[in-house]
């Protein structure tokens, strides 16, 4: 009896690779998301300070054009944090969309392994049996011998 073989074994280990890309991926988007909530945190905090500034300036009174300059500032940041909420939703999407991917590709490989493992079990339980059969004959070959 030959040693076992697994006669999806490539395509085990194409899926195997497969999963691995994705995760890869996953594991990207997850990098990218944490950067744009870094982004929005900053931008939040750059432009609560930019108000305190103007506000503390507007108290002490301003001239007009100031007054413009950080106004038109601050509509600015407003307008690039909008920006950036509208990309982290894209990247949170964007994970979800690989976490049902990573899953799909997590279940199809662990279906393979599955089968392998059970082909393993079935293939050490033949070979067991078949060595027990060898054993059971030679100890019947050697009682016949000393009966002669």
């Amino acid at each position: 009896m030959g040693g076992f073989s697994f006669r999806l074994e490539k395509v085990l280990r194409y899926r195997a690779h497969l999963e691995k890309k994705v995760r890869l991926q996953f594991c990207e988007a997850v990098n990218r998301m944490k950067a744009q909530e870094a982004l929005v945190r900053q931008l939040g905090d750059q432009r609560v300070e930019a108000a305190k500034g103007l506000a503390d300036e507007r108290s002490r009174g301003i001239p007009v054009y100031r007054d413009q300059i950080h106004t038109s500032f601050l509509r600015r940041l407003t307008e690039r944090m909008t920006e950036a909420l509208r990309e982290l939703e894209k990247s949170r999407e964007r994970l979800e969309l690989l976490k049902s991917l990573l899953t799909l590709a997590t279940t199809k490989r662990k279906s393979l392994e599955f089968l392998r493992e059970g082909q393993f079990r079935r293939f050490t339980e033949a070979a067991e049996k078949m060595e027990q059969k060898l054993l059971d004959d030679l100890v019947v070959i050697r009682r016949e011998r000393q009966k002669t």
